[in-house]
Parts: C-alpha cells; sequence; structure tokens
C-alpha cells in the first residue's frame, strides 16, 4: 500500500521497544559498533527508520511509546508471562536508555507508564486519536497491534528490504492474514504467541484458526458451534476453551491507561536536531547523526548550522550493485569432491575458500548442514551433509568422508584457507568431530576488511553481504529468501541451498584477492598475518574450551543479593517516608526533588533527569543519603540481572561457559566479547570478585592469572619517552606516588593517599584527554585546582605534552593515527568545525595510539605463550583474555612452570625502552588468587573483625593466639616446673581449681619481664609454630588467613606472603577491650605498652604489609582489606 505525506492532523506514535528489539537482532550476526566497541545496532537502525520516516512523511505529531519498567498487569493475572523470553542481552540492554536519551534531546515526547505495555498505551493513543477525528499512525513490526488498525488507523512497519516504512491498512492485513484487522484478537486468542508465552488453543494454528473464523467470524460464535465441530479439531476446541478466553483476556489491549496525552505536546516544530545530533555522536553513531544535524535542520531550522559541516576523506564512488550470476554447482558424490579438493591442490595459486552452513548460530552445538568450497572467481560446488526432505531426502556424502576431504586440505601448508568470519567454521568442524587446528595460511576477509577500516561504521560493514555489495559490486541471495520462518538451513531443499551457500565461498574468495593487495598497499602484512591471522586459532581453541562456572556460588550470591535489594528498598522508603516505584523516573523526581527540594539537573520532555550522572551528582553536592541509597540499589539489581541470574543459564552441560571473542568489536584493535561479555564485569569492588569466584578451576587444576601492571601508563611512557615517567617504572617505583611526589615537590614518603590519587586519576586521565572540567568532577575540587594540577603534571612530564601534541597534529595532517605496529585508525571527525566533534576527535586520537599499543602487547604475547606452552609439557590451556589479564587453567603439578613460562613470555613479548612487568596469580578460582594471609595489630584493633571478612572471602583461617592457649595446656609441666617458683613467690595461683593453667595469672606474672617472656616463648612456640605448618600444608589448595599478634616470631612466617596490620587510634582500642576483656585500665594500658614496636617488628619480615586503620565502620574495613588484598 502507497502513501505519501498525510494531512497535519495525523499523529504517529513509535513502538519502541519493539522496533528497538528488532533492530538489534536484524543485525545480531555482524553488529555495528561505535569506535569505543560498543555495540550501537539497535540504537543506528532506530534513529535511521525514524529519519525515514522523518524526510519523507514530515510528520506534525510524533511520540514514542515505551513499556513498563516494572511488572505490568498481564503478570499479575499471569505470573507466567512472557516466562518463555530469553534474557535481554546485555549489549541490547544498555543502547535502551541512550535512545531515550536521544528521543529526550530531539524533545520527541517518551510515554511510559508503571504496569502498562507499550501496547496499551499506543491503543489509548489510538482512541483519542479516533475521538478527535485525527488519523493515527502505529509504527511498529508487531502483529498484535494490527488489531487497532481501521480506515483511518494504519500500521507502518519497518521494510527491511527497501529501507523506509511499509503501510498496513485493513486490505493488506486481510491478504497478508486472512482475516480482517477486527478478527485478529480472536485469532491471537486461539494460535497463542509462543513468545509471550500465551497459551492459545493446543493444537490450534494459522490455518485452522483462520478457517475456523471464517466459517464462524468470532470467538464467541466459535464455541456457540463448538459442539458441531467435528473430528480431533472439535475435541482441542471444546478441551481448551478456559484457555482461549484466557488468552484472550491477556492479549486484550487496555485503552484507557491513565498516561498524560497531550497532542500539543506531540508537535514536532520544535524538534531539537541539533542537539539529537550531538548526542548521537557522543554515542559514536556519526552517519546517523550527520543526517540528523543536516537534512531535517536544513528544512526546520534553516537558520542553525549543522553540527556535522567538516569534510570528511573522500570516499570511494559507490559500485553500480548487479544481481550476482555465478557458475555454482551442488556435489553429492565423494569422487567429485575428492577431485575438487585435487584441483585446489594442483592449482596455480594454491588459494581457497571455504565457508559452512549450519542449522544454529550457537558454534558450539551447530550440526553441518553443508560447506562450500571455491578456488576460482565467479565458480564454486556447495557440498550438502544434511538435506531436508527425513528418509526421502537425496543421498549425500557422509559427514564423516567430507571431514576427510577437508583435513586433508587443511594440512597441506603449502595452501592459503579464505574464510568470513573464519573462527566461527573453525569451531562448528571442532564440533562436528573435526580438529579445529590447521596447517594452511589463513586469511580471513572479515578481519581484513576490519583492520583496513576498524572504526567503520553503518550497516554491518564488515558482514559478507555488505562487502560484497560496497566492494564486488555484487548482490547475493539472502538467508530470508530461502529460510523460512521457524526453519534452518537444514530445511532448505538442495536446488536452493548449493547456489546460496557456493555463493558465499565465491564472494569470500573474490574478496580475498582485492583485500590482500590493500593490506600490502598499506604496508600492514605484518600486522595481519603475523598477529591478527595467529591470534584467530588461538580464540578458536579458547572458546571451545571455555571457563567452569560454579552455579551454587552464584545461586548462594543471588539470594544474598536478593537480601541487599530488599534490605536497601526498606532504608529507601524509610528514607523517603513513603513507599514508591524505585525504578519510576517520574516517581523518583517527586521524592527527590518536589518533596526532598534536592537541586535539580538537566530537563527532559517529560520533567527533569534521574540517572546515573544527576545521582552522583547529588551524592557529591548534598548530605542527603537517599541519591546514594539509590545509587546503591541499582548497581544491585544490575548486577543480579546481568550476571547472577544471567550466566548459570548459559553454561554447558559440562558446566563451562564459552564466551566469543569479537576481534572486529573494538576500532583499537583490543579484543571484546560477548554472550556473555566477560570484560564488564566489575573489577573494583566485592560483587565483581563474588562473580568472578563463581569461574572455577576444575577438579586437580587451577586457574592462572597473569596481567600486566599498568600496561597503558607503560605505552604512554615509552611512546613519550619521558625521562621523568620512564624512571618511575625503570626503577620500580610506585607511577602514582612517584607523580605525587614531583608534582607537589616532596619525596615519596611524604606523599599521602589523597594525593597519590589526585595523581592517578591525572595519569590515567591524561592518555583519555580529561579536561579540567572533568578532572574537577573526578576529585570534587575546583575547576581552577584541577587545571593547575594539569598545568604542573605537564610541567613535570613535558615530553608527555609534546607526545599528546604531535600525536594530535599528526592526526589532523594524516588522517589517522597508529600504534606501535602500525596498526591504523583514521579519524575524519579530527577536521571538524564543531568543537564537541573536534574535542572527541581528538581524544580518540591521543587513546588510540595507547590503548590500540597495549592491544597489540597483549596479543603479542597471547602468541608467544600459546606456541611456549604447546611446545612444553605442562597442560597449561589459555582460557580467557579480559583487557590485560590472560587466565589458564593447568594441572595442579604443572603450575610452577606454567607460571614461569607465560611471565617469561609476557615479560619479552615486545621490547620496550621500559620493561614490561606482569603479575601472576594462582587460585582455585578466578575471584581469589591463592595466597596466605597474617592478620595482626596491637589488642582490641579488629584482628578478628578483619578474619570474618577474609572467611567470607573463602579464606579458611586459623587463630594463632587460641593455638597459644592450647600450647599453654599442653606444655603445662614444663611451664610449671620453670615458673612454678616465682609464682609462689609473688603469691600468685599458676593452676585452677579444675588443674589447668590460669593464664590470666600467667601473664600477670610474666608480662612486665621480657625475659620471662622469652622463656615462656621458648617452651610454646615449637608446638604453635608445628599446628600452623601443618595447617599451611594441609590447605596449600586454598586461602588461609593466620590471625596472630607475635607470629613474627615463629618460622611459620617463612610461608606468609601478605601482612595485614590492624591498627586503631589507642582511645578506641582502650575502651573496646575495657568492654571486650573486663581488664583493669591498668593492665590495658600496660599491654599496649608492650606492643608499641609491634609493626616495625613484622615491618622488618620484609614481607609486604599493609597498615589498615580500622576506624569501627565494618563496610569500609573491607574496602580497605579488599584494596589490600586485590591491589584495588
Amino acid at each position: 500500500m502507497a502513501e505519501e505525506k498525510t494531512e497535519d492532523k495525523t499523529v504517529y506514535i513509535l513502538d519502541s521497544y519493539g522496533l528497538i528489539y528488532r533492530a538489534y537482532f536484524a543485525l545480531l550476526n555482524h553488529p555495528l559498533t561505535n569506535p569505543g566497541g560498543d555495540n550501537i545496532s539497535a540504537l543506528v537502525i532506530f534513529f535511521k527508520n525514524l529519519k525515514a520516516l522523518i524526510s519523507k512523511y514530515n510528520p506534525c505529531y510524533l511520540a514514542a511509546a515505551f513499556d513498563s519498567r516494572v511488572k505490568t498487569f498481564r503478570h499479575e493475572l499471569y505470573a507466567d508471562y512472557k516466562a518463555n523470553r530469553a534474557k535481554t542481552p546485555e549489549d541490547l540492554h544498555a543502547q535502551v536508555p541512550w535512545i531515550e536519551e536521544i528521543l529526550e534531546a530531539l524533545e520527541i515526547p517518551v510515554l511510559r507508564y508503571d504496569r502498562f505495555e507499550a501496547d496499551d498505551i499506543i491503543a489509548t493513543v489510538a482512541k483519542k486519536c479516533a475521538q478527535e477525528n485525527r488519523p493515527c499512525r502505529i509504527l511498529s513490526g508487531d502483529k498484535d497491534l494490527l488489531q487497532l488498525v481501521t480506515d483511518s488507523c494504519l500500521e507502518m512497519q519497518p521494510d527491511r528490504a527497501n529501507g523506509g516504512w511499509e503501510v498496513i491498512g485493513a486490505k493488506e492485513v486481510l491478504e497478508k492474514w486472512g482475516i480482517p484487522p477486527e478478527k485478529i484478537l480472536d485469532y491471537l486468542s486461539l494460535v497463542g504467541d509462543a513468545s509471550d508465552n500465551v497459551p492459545g488453543v493446543k493444537g490450534v494454528g494459522d490455518k485452522t484458526a483462520i478457517k475456523l473464523l471464517t466459517q464462524y467470524g468470532t470467538l464467541d460464535e466459535i464455541y456457540s458451534h463448538a459442539s458441531e465441530i467435528k473430528g480431533s479439531l472439535g475435541e482441542k476446541i471444546r478441551n481448551d476453551k478456559d484457555n482461549a478466553y484466557f488468552s484472550k483476556k491477556l492479549i486484550t489491549l487496555s485503552y484507557d491507561v491513565p498516561v498524560e496525552i497531550d497532542f500539543e505536546s506531540f508537535c514536532t516544530k520544535n524538534i531539537n536536531f541539533k542537539s539529537g545530533a550531538e548526542v548521537l555522536e557522543k554515542y559514536g553513531a556519526y552517519a546517523i547523526a550527520k543526517s540528523f544535524a543536516s537534512e531535517p535542520a536544513a528544512k526546520i531550522h534553516s537558520k542553525e548550522k549543522s553540527v556535522l559541516k567538516e569534510k570528511e576523506p573522500e570516499e570511494k564512488i559507490a559500485l553500480p550493485i548487479k544481481q550476482n550470476e555465478g557458475d555454482y554447482k551442488p556435489c553429492t558424490n565423494l569422487d567429485e569432491l575428492k577431485s575438487f579438493a585435487q584441483s585446489i591442490l594442483d592449482s596455480a595459486e594454491k588459494v581457497f575458500a571455504f565457508d559452512t552452513e549450519t542449522d544454529s548460530l550457537n558454534t558450539h552445538e551447530a550440526n553441518l548442514v553443508g560447506f562450500s568450497l571455491s578456488f576460482e572467481k565467479g565458480k564454486g560446488i556447495y557440498v550438502p551433509v544434511i538435506l531436508s526432505g527425513g528418509m526421502f531426502a537425496p543421498e549425500t556424502i557422509s559427514k564423516k568422508d567430507c571431514l576427510a576431504v577437508l583435513e586433508k586440505l587443511f594440512a597441506e601448508k603449502e595452501l592459503t584457507l579464505v574464510m568470513h568470519n573464519g573462527k566461527f567454521d573453525l569451531e562448528v568442524l571442532a564440533a562436528n568431530g573435526m580438529s579445529p587446528k590447521t596447517e594452511c595460511k589463513i586469511f580471513d576477509t572479515m578481519i581484513a576488511a576490519w583492520l583496513l577500516n576498524p572504526a567503520a561504521s553503518g550497516k554491518s560493514p564488515y558482514s559478507l553481504e555488505f562487502l560484497a555489495e560496497t566492494k564486488l559490486g555484487l548482490k547475493g541471495i539472502e538467508f530470508k529468501d530461502i529460510v523460512q520462518k521457524n526453519q534452518t538451513f537444514a530445511d532448505v531443499p538442495l536446488e536452493k541451498a548449493f547456489k546460496y551457500g557456493a555463493e558465499d565461498s565465491d564472494f569470500t574468495l573474490q574478496l580475498y584477492y582485492l583485500l590482500k593487495d590493500e593490506i600490502k598497499k598499506l604496508n600492514l602484512e605484518k600486522l595481519f598475518y603475523e598477529m591478527e591471522m595467529k591470534v584467530l586459532p588461538i580464540l578458536v581453541s579458547m572458546e571451545i574450551q571455555g571457563i567452569h562456572l560454579d552455579k551454587k556460588k552464584l545461586n548462594e550470591y543471588k539470594e544474598e543479593l536478593s537480601v541487599l535489594i530488599s534490605e536497601k528498598e526498606k532504608e529507601i522508603y524509610k528514607e523517603a517516608g513513603c513507599e514508591f516505584n524505585i525504578a519510576s523516573p517520574k516517581q523518583l523526581q517527586e521524592i527527590l526533588f518536589e518533596k526532598r527540594n534536592l537541586p535539580y539537573g538537566k530537563k527532559t520532555k517529560t520533567g527533569y533527569s534521574t540517572d546515573t550522572a544527576v545521582l552522583e551528582e547529588l551524592v557529591f553536592s548534598t548530605n542527603d543519603p537517599l541519591p546514594k541509597m539509590i545509587l546503591d540499589y541499582r548497581s544491585y539489581t544490575k548486577l543480579q540481572s546481568t550476571y547472577v541470574e544471567a550466566l548459570p543459564l548459559l553454561a554447558d552441560k559440562n558446566g563451562r561457559i564459552h564466551t566469543s571473542f569479537l576481534q572486529t568489536g573494538t576500532a583499537t584493535g583490543r579484543l571484546s566479547s560477548r554472550d556473555p561479555n566477560l570484560q564488564n564485569i566489575p573489577v573494583r569492588d566485592e560483587s565483581g570478585r563474588r562473580i568472578r569466584s563463581a569461574f572455577t578451576a576444575v577438579p586437580k587444576t587451577v586457574l592462572i592469572s597473569a596481567d600486566y601492571s599498568q600496561i597503558e601508563l607503560v605505552v604512554l611512557a615509552h611512546l613519550s619517552g619521558d625521562k621523568n615517567l620512564c624512571s618511575a617504572f625503570i626503577n620500580g617505583i610506585d607511577v602514582h606516588k612517584s607523580t605525587a611526589a614531583l608534582i607537589y615537590g616532596i619525596s615519596p614518603e611524604q606523599v599521602k593517599p589523597e594525593q597519590r590519587r589526585f595523581a592517578k586519576t591525572v595519569n590515567f586521565g591524561v592518555m583519555y584527554g580529561m579536561s579540567a572540567f572533568r578532572l574537577a568532577n573526578e576529585l570534587n575540587i575546583s575547576r581552577t585546582e584541577a587545571k593547575n594540577f594539569i598545568d604542573q603534571y605537564f610541567s613535570t612530564y613535558s615530553d608527555v605534552k609534546k607526545f599528546l601534541d604531535e600525536t594530535k597534529r599528526m592526526a589532523r595532517e594524516n588522517g589517522y593515527v597508529e600504534t606501535i605496529t602500525g596498526r591504523r585508525r583514521y579519524i575524519p571527525e579530527i577536521k571538524s568545525s564543531s568543537k564537541i566533534v573536534l574535542q572527541g576527535a581528538e581524544r580518540i586520537a591521543i587513546n588510540t595510539p595507547i590503548q590500540g599499543s597495549a592491544a597489540d602487547i597483549v596479543k603479542t604475547a597471547m602468541i608467544k605463550v600459546q606456541t611456549a606452552l604447546e611446545k612444553s609439557d605442562t597442560g597449561a590451556k589459555m582460557l580467557l583474555q579480559v583487557h590485560d589479564e590472560l587466565i589458564f587453567e593447568c594441572p595442579e603439578d604443572n603450575a610452577e612452570n606454567a607460571i614461569s613460562i607465560i611471565q617469561r613470555e609476557m615479560e619479552n613479548a615486545v621490547q620496550l625502552k621500559i620493561p614490561l612487568r606482569v603479575s601472576v596469580e594462582r587460585g582455585k578460582n578466578w575471584g581469589v588468587p591463592l595466597m596466605v594471609l597474617c592478620v595482626t595489630g596491637p589488642m582490641a584493633a579488629g584482628k578478628n573483625a578483619t578474619s570474618s571478612i577474609l572467611e567470607k572471602m573463602g579464606f579458611v583461617s586459623i587463630d594463632a593466639d587460641l593455638i597459644g592457649h592450647d600450647a599453654v595446656e599442653i606444655c603445662k609441666e614444663k611451664i610449671l616446673e620453670e615458673f612454678s617458683s616465682l609464682a609462689q613467690k609473688n603469691k600468685i595461683q599458676l593452676l585452677n581449681p579444675d588443674g589447668k593453667i590460669n593464664r590470666k595469672n600467667l601473664g600477670q606474672l610474666l608480662f612486665k619481664d621480657e625475659m620471662l617472656v622469652k622463656k615462656q616463648e621458648n617452651i610454646v612456640f615449637p608446638y604453635i609454630n608445628s599446628v600452623l605448618e601443618k595447617f599451611i600444608d594441609e590447605n596449600s589448595k586454598k586461602n588461609i588467613v593466620v590471625n596472630a599478634t607475635v607470629l613474627y616470631k615463629v618460622n611459620a612466617m617463612k610461608k606468609i606472603e601478605k601482612i595485614l596490620f590492624i591498627d586503631s587510634p589507642a582511645i578506641v582500642r582502650f575502651f573496646r577491650a575495657k568492654k571486650r576483656d573486663k581488664m583493669k585500665s591498668l593492665l590495658i594500658i600496660e599491654r599496649f605498652f608492650s606492643q608499641r614496636f609491634l609493626f616495625s617488628q613484622y615491618k622488618k619480615t620484609g614481607i609486604e604489609i599493609f597498615r589498615i586503620i580500622n576506624c569501627g565502620n565494618l563496610s569500609l574495613l573491607q574496602k580497605k582489606i579488599e584494596r589490600a588484598v586485590f591491589k584495588r
């Protein structure tokens, strides 16, 4: 149905969530990403479609409907409503608030109401349009909303084939569904909806439902004549009447949602295209930002300048696209396949392309449906392994014989194996019984395209379909044209399958010849072949291996989080003075800005923002505790939904998680991961540690974590050559303390924690182009102080300033920046006339050589470590790469040897001006490395509280002081022999009536004389030492904490790796001891006096020691312990 611009009164209403979901899943296999590596598929497609709507229909009234953030009234009717739906992917969930922010910047109204879905809001808007005689246009792909279609209310669906929108009226509904719009509700009541878990009538499908409604008219009429319906269908109808009417109740839309609908506020005259474009740019959607900033602005805001006026590098003239017509053949005979393989071996080029077809996108479970081979342009074969038709399907070559032929090809070192997203193909082969290892030289066209333009955006810029059209000018057969809904490739008949399959390998081969020349021209051959193509098979191995997940630990944490969330809710309600929906921005606005009169921030169409940035500002700028409580609540609920509940669902039958590493996921060269995204697990708090601790080693193995120390600062020192920065790393000095000392003009020993924190923030902020404004916010200081601090920093590290300025100059001159290996990133925005765009481009120019070089170092290390481990007999396997950290699984007995190899290869991965340092730890889980701690300190400082906190973190503890009590009893005879006469002389009774030593009296006798104390220690310490050493040895595969006061005097101290010295102000300890031990004041003071040199005694041991001040706040104490133990 064709429709051009409509009359001015027409209201356009967006089914936002529906459109966002469709946009995301349309590009699931080849997502669009921004320069930071974030998935922005949904955001780009959503606003691309919105732009097409504005351009073609020029709507005068427009709004966006969103689902409730809390459960709806339908969940109250039916607890299992939508229970079948898979959890929203993390990278889709993240885009929803971004899209809302852009809509708010555009000043397009966002309609949402608690307990109602977007469909209900749309129905309410449609009803009001009808009452006011206004045409209505529903922008959605949802069939449920077709029940609203009338002569004046039409549905507009995204047109994937041609772009833009397809208008659906009553005529189109009847043509497509076989029933008019008014029967859609009854139709859905019969067939149900599996995605929403709506039951319908069991056994009644599309055709049957349409037949019944055509015959009887309505659901009511069907049931009025139910007794007349014969056979099994009649039984199904009669037996499931309750479900049919219950389904109708669930599906029936609410037309009276109490949401404010003011059509004048929908008016598009004041759409702020410039503001919207700026926020689109903020999230890296440059192309769509440009389209919003230019064309609509020219139409409606002609006086305003476009925010994207800058000249960009000239693009190549687009190739005319023609439908591909290749010479493709099916191959179902083994001799023919062997002959084709021999032709590849005999060919002059020794190059062949390979592609698989499967019945699933999960490489670890997918069946190999078929594969294609090509070694000549425009030609190829498709070899089916599974064909549709069941027992009547044509005969195929057995999978075993197919894999044997492929193994022979893959074993030839002279051949070049070309694939597009080869990691997928190799993992599929592994899942189907073939080794994923290959002796061929590998060339992945997807990675080649990415390497040539790592910041490309648009319609899946590295997909085979996109590259074939833009690089080859060829349009291929689309997957959706041959695979029907709810089918897989295994259901496609051979006459259709072979053309599609062979075409993929042909396109891949043609791209190879094009891209390899471009890579050579730009001197990227070494980077491509020696790094990216060598990392690819390592990632295949890592993904196949996976990492074990302890579901029980996450379930325990889930219960704890549920309690925390519940307690935090109660705290919030108590503080607020009433109960309200914490997830509702509108209700939160009322509580914060109206009831509590807190200063509000940015204004949105629906009121004042309550996003994280606003709440964080309120925490800093006010003394009100509520914003902090809400931030905590949000962090708990996000942890629970994103990780604690989601991760166990992704584990395989062996309890292992198989993440997917993306080589093309970022513009800097860093690897990213998804399904699940393990790189986003929090690293600086206890919650992240708890989640990581659920990733465990299987029995008889340990996990080894090897982490580059401050690699990006090391790279900055190398690239800038700054003598002060290099000196700190060369001499092994704490670089943040060194920076603070130089800036403040004091010695490193005089640096206070606050000064080190300031220096650390600037050290890391510099490489991200941090401004004085941002530094002021980060450190909660004035902008003048922040500017002075940055000026002083650059005065101290003058060569860093020169490097940053030179990098920006070269970026403007060349249009790109490079890493230490020559990895190139083009930055067209560097020549922008827009200050905002230019600043963002300069930050990218500064950061890319640093972060990209760090990525190059990590990838080089992966290759070297993998090669060394394969040559060793350690049995260690690389499992994960997370930022600058590599995780391995290794047999316990071989761990020491493996650690030595890993550390050696990582620290010598590349040669820089300063040494690379790697921190290596091992343990039974990823969260806590194996270590033996000593918790010590003076009397009543909080040693027991510290041990309890560590026990909750998974440590096993032993109290050396209690062992000392036992030792006194076990060594009773020697003690009596040594001290009885002295006790009698001082009239002190050493024995209790029960015959046991009175430790209090013994202490009173000995404590004042150091010689006597020494004698007692010589008696009891051998026993204490033997018990401690035995405990440490028996628990060698666990994390251990030894709670002791004078442990430095025994040999077991040699087994201690780190000391936590717990201290408190003397006055605090005095009253604690008096309350806890009921001791006399004089005795407490004497004990305190005897322990005055305790810290210096422990410091003399040479073991790493952390002095922790316990002020009585357990939460703060825990954070200090985490920082000391986990170096946070």
